[in-house]
């Protein structure tokens, strides 16, 4: 059996849901609202969902931009 890590994809880094969410303190809800936004892009592989880490990263900070512009206004 191939230890690998099954989302590790060509030079595209994915992380798994529980590390999406420690990665940007962000809940589970809102993440899978950015992939269905388009927002963050997804893989499968073996059965487990990877979730595109630059994708989450650009993500948190647009959120964090918007609620700073928000507060501002």
């Amino acid at each position: 059996m191939n230890d690998a890590d099954p989302l590790d994809v060509d030079s595209d880094q994915y992380v798994t849901l529980a590390e999406a969410q420690r990665r940007t303190s962000r809940s589970r809800r809102t993440i899978l609202r950015w992939v269905k936004a388009g927002t963050v892009r997804t893989i499968e592989r073996q059965g487990l969902r990877g979730f595109h880490l630059a994708d989450l990263v650009d993500a948190e900070a647009s959120a964090h931009y918007n609620a700073a512009r928000t507060r501002k206004q």
